[in-house]
């Protein structure tokens, strides 16, 4: 992982050798180690380190952009040619806007570890073996990935800019099944400290999800009140922000459109006490100082008591239609109520609880529809207790729509949407008056 100053020395090279109007310049460099295991054992496991250059030239308002991933001389000067030959032959860009100037961009070290950074592969085969011996005692075949990293990114341009941050990151998600097959669950951790992975806690939740999945009984589709845990709201979350642009809300071409042109903002599109924001502060989950272009991350409250408060804003549609540019967050919080998710079930008379969202893919940006399937454990409530498993389900709903029908929260928690490996999200277990499951999956 490159520091700070081998970061500023690489730019600088690179600046040095370009002839374009602008240069912009991004480096990222760290190292990854990672161990999988599947059928009782360890299977593979694999450490990478890798530094890439991303250059890109403008000549006018023509840019082109390549990446190398060799920092010798030799191979910096080829790739700034072939980023300004691509540019001379690129279409003019309309949208160009100049060069961002220096910025200001606020160190977080709560993203980096430094243990983690020196010694977080050693971490992985004591917590693996953790997880095998818990599955062998649930008499359950465990199969999963972990991982840790150190990452550090620089960006830089010809008109001064520079930026450096650094960051670490440890992940675990292990899916259990019953030796027969008919039972599954999965269960995840991710952190910026490989000690906050509790292993055998993960293994004992995807244990436990498996063994109570077995035989489960059909359901007809239909809507149901319904419990998603944290790693589907992670998802919910993601879906809504992805899709929360200022630019496609004014062109009426998203859910956040008025009938009659322009933004929904300032509307009540959620449930009161909704909040949604982002912060690359947070100490549960920070995030990077800059955001798409360069931007200075800050925080956004981007759904607050269920209003709609902001949007992504792109410099371009800035300085067209008026407002500050807002780049797409580095994180991503929600806050929550107190309590766990079972105490949602305790407070549920009859319902779905849903452990993991899969395979979701967009239906139609206007009304934010999602499909998806269910996946490793799902199961009937009734009178506040987990009666039993029932099969999977294929669900067509909105993030939206669902943040529309919260009924009670648990205390939030840090955890990536499936199938993420962050650590940059922390939300809360929902109870939500329906969810639509559009039809029944066969699969375990």
């Amino acid at each position: 992982m490159l520091t700070r100053d081998q970061a500023k020395a690489l730019t600088d090279r690179v600046l040095a050798m370009a002839h374009a109007d602008e240069t912009h310049v991004s480096v990222g460099s760290g190292r990854e180690t990672n161990l999988r295991f599947a059928n009782g054992s360890p299977s593979t496991s694999g450490e990478s380190t890798d530094t890439t250059v991303t250059i890109t030239c403008v000549i006018g308002s023509r840019s082109g952009t390549t990446s190398v991933n060799q920092i010798d001389d030799a191979s910096l000067e080829a790739a700034v040619r072939r980023a300004e030959s691509m540019a001379r032959l690129a279409p003019e860009d309309s949208e160009h806007m100049p060069a961002l100037t220096p910025q200001k961009y606020e160190t977080i070290e709560r993203a980096y570890d430094a243990d983690t950074a020196a010694r977080g592969g050693e971490a992985l085969p004591v917590g693996v073996k953790a997880c095998l011996e818990q599955a062998a005692s649930a008499k359950v075949v465990a199969a999963g990935f972990a991982e840790t990293r150190a990452h550090s990114a620089a960006l830089a341009n010809s008109v001064g800019l520079f930026g450096y941050h650094r960051s670490t990151g440890a992940y675990l998600s292990q899916t259990s099944r019953t030796p027969d097959g008919k039972g599954s669950g999965w269960a995840c951790s991710s952190s910026r400290r490989v000690g906050d992975i509790d292993f055998a806690a993960v293994a004992a939740t995807a244990s436990r999800k498996a063994l109570g999945s077995v035989s489960p009984r059909l359901r007809a589709p239909g809507s149901y009140e319904t419990i998603l845990e944290p790693a589907c709201v992670a998802t919910m979350v993601q879906l809504a922000l992805g899709a929360m642009d200022a630019r496609s809300a004014d062109e009426g071409r998203s859910y956040f459109s008025k009938p009659d042109g322009g933004s929904r903002m300032g509307e009540r599109i959620v449930a009161p006490g909704v909040h949604l924001y982002s912060d690359p502060h947070d100490s549960r989950a920070p995030g990077a100082p800059w955001g798409a272009g360069g931007l200075p991350q800050q925080r956004v409250d981007w759904i607050n008591d269920g209003v709609l408060t902001a949007l992504q804003r792109s410099r371009f549609w800035a300085s067209k239609h008026g407002g500050l540019p807002v780049p797409p967050p580095s994180n991503m919080l929600m806050d929550g109520g107190t309590g766990s998710i079972d105490d949602l079930i305790a407070s549920t008379k009859r319902g779905v609880l849903v452990t993991s969202l899969w395979y979701v893919r967009a239906l139609d940006p206007r009304s934010l529809r999602f499909t998806g399937l269910t996946r490793d454990g799902v199961f009937w409530i009734e009178d506040g207790r987990i009666a039993y498993p029932v099969t999977n389900f294929r669900w067509n709903d909105s993030p939206v729509e669902v943040l529309k029908k919260v009924v009670a929260m648990s205390t939030p928690v840090q955890v990536p949407p499936r199938p993420s490996r962050t650590a940059t999200t922390v939300v809360p277990a929902l109870k939500v008056e329906s969810f639509h499951f559009s039809s029944v999956s066969e699969a375990v």
